[in-house]
């Protein structure tokens, strides 16, 4: 058939792309390369309140030395107070409220388990259902992967493949389909787009040193001054 033609005539070690991928992939990547020269449209500095003593976002709160998204909005106001990466709680100390792992009677804690899920997640503004991380935030035009900003791939790629999955991929869907490329005629059904134009930070093109285009840890100057 042509699939196996077109095989057999592609380069060796060449991805063999379909029509629809092959577009979806370069018009990815002829916007990437704008969004570098053009920059940002909006503002690119998140609005924070800087002098509230919080060195995490605004929609976060400081546990343990790392950032999660607070208790509050999590749990509800009724247990605002977090003791663990895992709890939320009506009162701030365990002698005061103990967490109990009961499945009966009322319980002062709410409690969920799992990495990088349920209460052991960052703030939303970050990204969806990510990892704590470090004091600081990152730009408006950015999102975080793995504790590093970098710039929203919704943004790179004019919302052809929304979702980070590494430092360089970005992707059109989450999950198994991220691992092969979009479009491969390899019989994955791939969604993932690799390249070297992806992993860039945010702040591109506005000539300002501290906004510098690069990839970086959360930047507590955003979030505190």
């Amino acid at each position: 058939g042509s699939g196996h033609r077109d095989a057999l005539l592609a380069p060796r070690g060449a991805v063999v792309l379909s029509a629809k991928g092959e577009a979806d992939s370069a018009a990815a990547l002829q916007a990437a390369a704008a969004e570098e020269t053009s920059g940002y449209e909006g503002e690119v500095m998140p609005n924070e309140s800087k002098h509230d003593g919080n060195p995490c976002a605004d929609d976060e709160e400081l546990h343990a030395g790392l950032c999660y998204q607070k208790c509050s909005s999590l749990a509800g106001s009724t247990h605002p107070y977090r003791q663990s990466a895992f709890s939320c709680c009506q009162k701030a100390t365990a002698l005061e409220c103990p967490v109990s792992f009961s499945f009966f009677g009322p319980k002062c804690c709410k409690t969920t388990l799992g990495m990088c899920t349920g209460y052991d997640i960052a703030g939303s503004q970050e990204g969806k259902k990510i990892c704590p991380h470090k004091p600081g935030a990152c730009l408006a035009d950015e999102e975080m992967f793995l504790n590093v900003c970098y710039m929203k791939c919704s943004i790179l790629t004019k919302g052809l493949y929304v979702h980070r999955t590494a430092s360089a991929t970005c992707c059109k869907t989450t999950g198994l389909a991220c691992l092969a490329e979009d479009g491969a005629k390899d019989g994955f059904n791939g969604k993932s787009l690799t390249n070297a134009n992806f992993s860039v930070g945010g702040g591109c093109a506005d000539s300002d040193n501290t906004t510098h285009c690069k990839p970086h840890v959360p930047n507590q100057a955003v979030t505190e001054s």
